[in-house]
Order: structure tokens, then sequence, then C-alpha cells
């Protein structure tokens, strides 16, 4: 009895001090877990309130822990809150607020909820709303805002470790780090947090990309359109991780498509040369996407590359094709129609999100998506010396 007694001792000693040890670990971690500051709203007009009965405070100027149900923000200076509507703020100057909540629920700013705090800078020509929150939880709601739930968790995962790497690496200004939409990657707040988003985020906590030790420029796309793209011929800069590779996009919607447009909208997208007569690629990347263009209208001609080209066409990607066809007016002139023939969707550096639901639903696991579209790369816990 006194030997089963000492060896059930001895066992809850291990698991004791294993549950302590990760708990530290976990406690201290947390304490590290590096803060992101999240661009959610620029405009001149702004509604702010609380989610139900718990209020916000509100600290600034003339404002010190006040507790409000939500305030309003007209033509970028007319402040009132919703106890007093009658009493107007005339805000004169630069000013910066800071919003905070302790109700889980997050606090609605326009249409949309977020956790954390929120930095409200009223400037002269416009208001920026930049979300305070530390990055994991930040990335919960990133996985959920670019990629559907529904896919498989592996895929979910590559997501986490591809945007936890691009929004550390971001150097942001004085303001804020990072963009919540498509101009960087896309961030909703709390609608976009699900169960399985907060699992894949937890699962590869702190996890990066990393080459020659340096957080990687982790760039990632809808579809590619069967091959990704090389960096240096989208951008001037060439990343060796950010290299070619085949993917495994086919069975989206937006692998291939069409886009038409008329003779009346060629002359309005091109009127220095008079419309569109002649269109001629004359160079594609190593991939078919098309790099540089010329454009002959009625009054001379143009040359644009096929970024820009996207640009002003409003193209899902460059890897496109062109068809000037002949068509007759309802007063029996004869114009030229463009039908743009395209595949994938984005700029194609990178992972193709597509292509990483494939490989999961094949069963492979993150780290092998991850290390197929960025060549070379390393996944490690981050740190600081990776910046």
């Amino acid at each position: 009895m006194i030997l089963k007694f000492k060896n059930f001792y001895s066992k809850f000693c291990v698991i004791s001090i294993l549950f302590i040890c990760v708990f530290k670990s976990d406690t201290v971690f947390a304490s590290r877990e590096p803060l992101i500051r999240v661009l959610i709203s620029k405009s001149n007009n702004l509604r702010i309130r609380s989610d139900k009965s718990i209020p916000l405070s509100i600290e600034g100027k003339n404002f010190s822990n006040e507790k409000i149900k939500g305030l309003t923000l007209k033509n970028g200076r007319i402040l009132y809150f919703d106890k007093n509507k009658q009493k107007k703020y005339n805000l004169k100057g630069n000013q910066q607020f800071q919003i905070r909540t302790s109700d889980g629920r997050g606090i609605w700013v326009g249409q949309k909820r977020f956790s954390g705090k929120l930095n409200l800078f009223v400037l002269d020509s416009e208001i920026l709303v930049v979300n305070v929150l530390g990055i994991e939880k930040y990335l919960s709601s990133v996985v959920g805002s670019e990629m559907p739930t529904k896919w498989p968790m592996e895929a979910l995962k590559a997501q986490a470790i591809a945007s936890r790497t691009y929004a550390l690496k971001q150097k942001g200004n004085n303001l804020f780090d990072i963009d919540s939409t498509r101009r960087n990657q896309v961030y909703n707040g709390l609608e976009s947090r699900t169960y399985k988003t907060i699992r894949a985020v937890k699962s590869t906590r702190s996890l990066v990309l990393t080459y020659k030790n340096k957080l990687i420029n982790a760039l990632f796309h809808s579809s590619s359109g069967g091959m990704t793209e090389n960096s240096q011929d989208v951008w001037k800069n060439k990343y060796p991780y950010l290299s070619s590779v085949r993917d495994f996009d086919k069975n989206n919607p937006k692998f291939r498509w069409q886009k038409k447009f008329s003779n009346n909208e060629l002359t309005n997208l091109f009127p220095k040369i008079g419309g569109l007569k002649k269109i001629e690629i004359l160079d594609i990347t190593t991939s078919g996407r098309v790099k540089n263009v010329k454009l002959d209208g009625a009054y001379g001609s143009d040359q644009m590359s096929g970024v820009d080209l996207r640009k002003k066409l409003g193209l899902k990607s460059t890897f496109v094709r062109f068809k000037l066809i002949e068509e007759q007016s309802k007063d029996f002139t004869t114009n030229k129609s463009l039908i743009v023939s395209g595949q994938g969707s984005g700029h194609g550096v990178g992972m193709s999100q597509w292509g990483a639901k494939y490989m999961a639903s094949r069963g492979q696991k993150a780290e092998k998506i991850l290390k197929h579209f960025y060549r070379g790369v390393q996944i490690k816990p981050f740190k600081k010396d990776y910046l």
C-alpha cells in the first residue's frame, strides 16, 4: 500500500511540475505577445457604440475615463454622445481619443464589432479609427476574413502562419501598422472569428516563416491560374522564396473568367489615345502573365505594364489574353469591343489560397503547403531578432 502511494505521489509531482512549466510558459508568451495597430476606418462621419448595456470608456482631451453608451462624429469635427445629443463638442485642431470596453462582445464601429481598444485620430481632413489588440486575437479574425472557414483545417493553419508573418513584418507609421483591407490583408473584426479560426491560430501560436533568420514577405493571393509568379515579375524586388511554382487551383470558380469592354467604355478608359483600336502583348513572364502591352487608338499609341493595365481595367489578374471584335451599334456604325480572357485571381505571388485548399483536402499538412509555395523557408516561433 505504501509502495502504491509512493508511485501515485511521484506521478502527481511529475504532472504538477509539467503543468506549472506549461502554464508559466504560456503566461510568459502571453505577456510578450506583440500588439498590432490596425486601421479599420477612414472617413468624415463615424458611429461607435457599445454592444449592449456595458458602457464604453473614453479618454482624451476634455474626457477622463468618461462612461458612454456611444458617440457620433459628423463632418470630422462635431462630436456628441448618446446620453446627451444636444451637447455638441466642436473639435479644433488634431485630437486623439482612446475608447475601451470590458465587454467581451466588443465595440461596434459602424456595422462591425472589434475587440481590444480603439484609438481615434481626428485629423484635418478625416477621422482614423485604429484597433489595437494582440496579434493572436487579430489573426483569429484575419483567417476567417481571408479564407472560408469551412475549408480544411490545415489550409486555415497555413493561412494563420502566413498572415502572422505578413502582419509582423509590416513597419507601419506613427498611427497604425497595417490596413484592414486588401491593401494589406482583410480584417473584419469579431464577425469573422469562429471556433475553427480560433483553433487554427491557437494550434500555430507564434509560428512564423523565416528565410536566413528573417521574416519573409509572406504574400498570398486567391488563385494563380495554374502557376504562381516570381516576385520580380510583378514588383522590382526579387525574393528567392517567392519563386514561381506549380499551383493546384483548378477546382475553383475563379480559375477561368472573361470580361468585355464596349467601344464607349474603351474611349472613356483611354481618352488620350482615342479609345482602343489595337492591343499588342510585348512581353510575358515565365509563368505566362502579361508584362507589357502596346495600345493603339485613334489619336496615337501608348505602352503600359500588365500590372497597370490590370488596375486600369479592373481585371482579376494579369494572366490574360485579348481579343478585339467588331460589333454593329444601333446607328449601324461598326465599333470595336474588347474581350479579356483570364485565369486566376490576384497578383499570383506566394501562397495560392485555392492551391492550399486543394493540398489540405489531399491530406497535406500546413508545413508542407507553406514550404511548397515559399521556397527554402523555415517555420519557427517568433522572435524579435527576425524583424
